[in-house]
């Protein structure tokens, strides 16, 4: 295979200014956040009430909404590259090389109808708050409280969902969602984050149930999550989507068909 080091040594891809902007103002009305309960709501074109900001939701729950456009990009690319990158730890750093260390996946033992659903990411990475070892478990977006025929939806590419946890702390913590919108040159990326929406130790039962059932609680949330975190993963959400919109229809075209690939 062509080697990947030169991906290594490019500048990152500048974000969407106007995203950023969104994020350094403070944050978002959380009356403008995307709930749980109407996650449904990202499958519409319409322009969401905050494409991109962040906030604390009255739950206690981080919130962090990032929209990106990936002029290019298809369905197939992104269904390919969720599959392809987590194989080879050089693939995940090529996508953001100054905060992407390392990464590996738990492969199912039946596969879905996408690639990625059943899979386990173990990604090494540095959001903004210090290296942090993750647990990303890719699910079908029914998981999270979508339709079960979102991914028919007139106008929807792909959708991304997961839930999100810390490989060194033994919990899960976090939900998250990536839908992929058709638009004229490409698709438009709606990513949100619902941080602490879903605590649940990596223990045996009944043990991870009682976790659960204790650390769900609105307080609980708000002593978890540093306010921080919140616009330092907007920045790196925005940073990494918008070097993969410039990366990847190369990448996909380089690799996709390759023998080895």
């Amino acid at each position: 295979m062509a080697s990947l080091d030169e991906y290594l040594h490019r500048p990152l891809t500048p974000p969407d200014p106007t995203a950023l902007a969104a994020v350094e103002r403070g944050p978002m009305d959380s009356r403008d956040a995307v709930g749980l309960g109407g996650i449904g709501r990202l499958l519409d074109p319409e322009p969401l009430a905050a494409e991109s900001g962040w906030c604390v939701l009255p739950d206690g729950c981080g919130y962090v909404g990032m929209r990106t456009p990936m002029p290019g990009v298809t369905a197939q690319m992104v269904d390919w590259w969720f599959d392809w990158h987590p194989h080879d730890p050089v693939r995940y750093r090529v996508w953001h090389p100054l905060a992407h260390e390392s990464n590996s996946v738990e492969l199912p033992a039946v596969r879905g109808e996408k690639p990625h659903w059943g899979t386990v990411h173990h990604p090494v990475e540095d959001v903004g708050m210090g290296t942090v070892h993750a647990r990303i478990a890719f699910h079908p977006p029914a998981v999270l409280g979508f339709p079960p025929d979102a991914l028919g939806w007139p106008g929807v590419a792909t959708i991304l969902c997961a839930l999100v946890g810390d490989d060194r702390r033994r919990m899960q913590h976090t939900k998250m969602a990536h839908v992929f919108l058709d638009s004229d040159d490409g698709v438009v990326l709606r990513s949100c984050f619902w941080l602490g929406a879903a605590i649940r130790p990596y223990a045996p039962e009944p043990l991870a149930a009682l976790g659960e059932r204790m650390l769900n609680r609105p307080a609980v949330r708000r002593r978890m999550i540093p306010r921080a975190v919140m616009p330092a993963l907007a920045r790196h959400c925005a940073e990494e989507y918008a070097n993969l919109a410039a990366l990847l229809p190369e990448l996909h075209a380089r690799f996709a068909e390759a023998p080895d690939g």
